[in-house]
């Protein structure tokens, strides 16, 4: 495959991120498996020369504690990740496939400068740029978390002593070991670069900035109870306070299924099925229908 040259200018981003919180560090060795090795992020690789146009230093420390790099560090390893992890030829266009994780990895290549999306995909600009306003570290790096689940190149694996593990023949072992409140994972190595820029992955482990964008990809593997977290509850009455009046109207709208709704669909299940679903059932359908249509006002907020 044709990888696209990326080129792109040296510009002052700015980038809106959300702090993320801590729990206390939950240390898990068992079955770790190391790299053996140190990845570099820093250097280009064969032939990417004019890919990159800025290095990734590793994560600064104030008092003791690790920081999220700042913008836009993360963007060339983010960037590279995307366009090569995406079906379809960067040279000429991604396709999506109309799966989530796909999606909004062409759109975060639009958002970041290097794309425009179409229908069904995205496809490269002739002269990227990386844009003023950056989009939000945490949106990015779920982004990056999403593509690298989808492509197979991230895989949770359950905590040591957990009920219910799979058996792990064929499956590769873990070599990022759990940590502030995220479990033990395994990492393809072409994934490291994004990661280790984004200030998710550290040393073989978690980092504290990653725990609460696991919390939005919630595997279940690691079946932790955020929705319990104070931070999560605060940052949820927050939303609720905040909250434009059009769009409370709009959620409010969609999160309703009438009766006249289910009985229209009910009455095209007799017309049309041999085994037509209950009302009851027709109105746990409607509800999971609805639930997208939430999703779908949320991402066009963000």
């Amino acid at each position: 495959m044709t990888k696209a040259k990326r080129p792109r200018k040296d510009r002052n981003a700015t980038s809106r991120t959300a702090s993320p919180g801590s729990l206390g560090e939950v240390l898990d060795n068992a079955g770790f498996t190391p790299l053996g090795r140190r990845i570099s992020v820093g250097g280009p690789k064969r032939g990417d020369e004019k890919r990159r146009s800025t290095t990734v230093p590793q994560l600064e420390t104030s008092g003791g504690r690790l920081e999220r790099p700042s913008a836009p560090t993360w963007t060339a390893p983010v960037i590279e990740f995307l366009a090569d992890n995406l079906p379809g030829d960067p040279s000429v266009a991604w396709d999506h496939l109309f799966i989530t994780a796909y999606e909004v990895g062409c759109e975060a290549l639009a958002a970041l400068g290097e794309a425009r999306t179409i229908f069904g995909g995205a496809i490269p600009i002739a002269e990227p740029e990386i844009p003023e306003v950056l989009p939000r570290w945490d949106d990015v790096a779920t982004t990056v978390v999403w593509v690298a689940g989808q492509s197979n190149l991230l895989g949770y694996r359950h905590f040591a002593g957990s009920r219910g593990q799979p058996n792990p023949r064929g499956r590769f072992r873990p070599n990022i070991r759990a940590s502030h409140g995220c479990g033990p994972a395994y990492l393809a190595p072409e994934a490291f670069d994004a990661f280790r820029s984004l200030g998710l992955v550290i040393d073989g482990r978690w980092t504290e900035a990653a725990e609460t964008v696991f919390w939005r990809d919630d595997p279940p593997e690691w079946a932790i109870d955020f929705t319990e977290d104070v931070r999560f509850i605060s940052a949820c009455s927050s939303a609720v306070e905040s909250i434009p009046a059009d769009i409370a109207a709009e959620i409010e709208t969609i999160s309703l299924v009438t009766d006249d709704e289910v009985s229209a669909r009910f009455a095209l299940e007799v017309q049309h099925r041999s085994n037509p679903r209950t009302k009851g059932e027709i109105r746990v359908l409607l509800e999971n229908h609805h639930r997208y249509d939430l999703d779908t006002l949320f991402c066009r907020r963000l």
